[in-house]
């Protein structure tokens, strides 16, 4: 939870609690990010602010994730061994991914994707048998760690990966970039592409790919995917702080039910619900209303300049505008916001324009 900032000054009319304007005047002040509220207030904002709801047919219960692990063999070993140099942390990737999945009566695992790769240097063959060997034994350990069917494992191999070695040459641009890529274009992979790079200035280069490239192109991909059921509003309460990616927006959204808007539970569920679906306009909307019951004036702003540009998001910029004190400000949002929310936003505006009245 966020530390409480001593608020500015408020002025309370038509039950509504606004920062004196001239706290907001002063060419100097900071900007207003705490306010006080009091019961009453809570109340009245909560019918002013835009509490959407999500379309049920975007909530996709499908889920995906993935891993990249990099493990270390003895020599002459393609098996996985645990507890061989940093293997356990490896490990310890696909368990994240996989333990919360076996463990839980709400998801099914569907399909699992194991590919393994090899680096470009050395004979093509050797590389080829390395990459599909160890792809095939890892998707071994994943059935008997995890006691997945071999019918929901794939397996596949890139023998030599060249396309994720040009993908590091671009991101890491080492000064014998283009020279590398010239010869990668001009050269197939049996036609003396390697001795290529090998002769290249004097061999520097190549030294340099076998340190800091190669050994990133020598991995395992895991892909999961699994379907997670739908959750009632007991066990969605259940899983809100444990497993919250279990859940879709309504579901969080059944859980915020059982809290009164305005205390750090209710806000608590719709900042979890912002976290978990970072760039849907209707949690990131949903959000600033709930922080806004709170007096959060900033962490509301966060959250709307994610999604101002989209309608939905004007009614509540427009509130928390009035908030800081500008009721002129406020009664432009309002208006643009009266084709998206006409009964909330005219209401809203009535508001608006009676505090501007006053101040005049």
């Amino acid at each position: 939870m966020r530390n409480r900032k001593k608020s500015k000054p408020v002025a309370a009319k038509n039950n509504i609690a606004v920062v004196a304007p001239r706290t907001i005047r002063q060419p100097q002040a900071a900007p207003i990010q705490y306010v006080t509220l009091d019961a009453d207030q809570v109340g009245t904002y909560a019918t002013m602010v835009s509490n959407l709801t999500p379309d049920p047919g975007l909530s996709n219960k499908h889920r995906t994730e993935s891993a990249i692990l990099y493990f270390d063999y003895p020599i002459g070993k393609d098996d996985i061994y645990p507890d061989y140099k940093n293997n356990r942390a490896e490990i310890d990737k696909i368990d994240r991914i996989m333990r919360p999945l076996c463990n839980n009566r709400f998801s099914n695992v569907i399909q699992i994707s194991v590919r393994g790769y090899s680096s470009p240097d050395g004979p093509y063959g050797d590389n080829e048998r390395l990459a599909k060997a160890r792809s095939g034994l890892f998707a071994a350990y994943i059935r008997r760690a995890y006691g997945i069917p071999r019918s929901l494992i794939s397996v596949s191999s890139v023998a030599e990966d060249w396309e994720g070695f040009t993908e590091l040459l671009h991101r890491i641009d080492p000064p014998y970039k283009e020279a590398t890529l010239r010869i990668i274009r001009n050269y197939g992979i049996f036609n003396g592409r390697e001795k290529h790079l090998m002769d290249l200035q004097g061999g520097v280069p190549y030294k340099d790919m076998l340190r800091r490239f190669f050994p990133k192109l020598r991995r395992i991909e895991v892909v999961v995917q699994y379907d997670v059921r739908k959750i009632d509003g007991g066990e969605a309460g259940e899983l809100i702080y444990t497993h919250p990616d279990l859940l879709s927006l309504e579901e969080m959204y059944e859980v915020a039910r059982y809290y009164r808007p305005g205390t750090d539970q209710y806000r608590e569920v719709y900042e979890v619900a912002a976290f978990h679906f970072p760039d849907d306009v209707v949690a990131n909307v949903n959000a600033a209303s709930a922080v806004m019951l709170t007096g959060d004036l900033k962490s509301a702003w966060d959250y709307l300049r994610k999604v101002e540009a989209d309608p939905r998001a004007w009614n509540n910029i427009g509130v928390l505008t009035l908030m800081e004190g500008n009721p002129e400000g406020a009664a432009v949002w309002f208006r643009k916001a009266v084709g998206v929310d006409p009964r909330r936003a005219r209401r809203n505006l009535e508001i608006a324009e009676s505090i501007a009245n006053e101040n005049e």
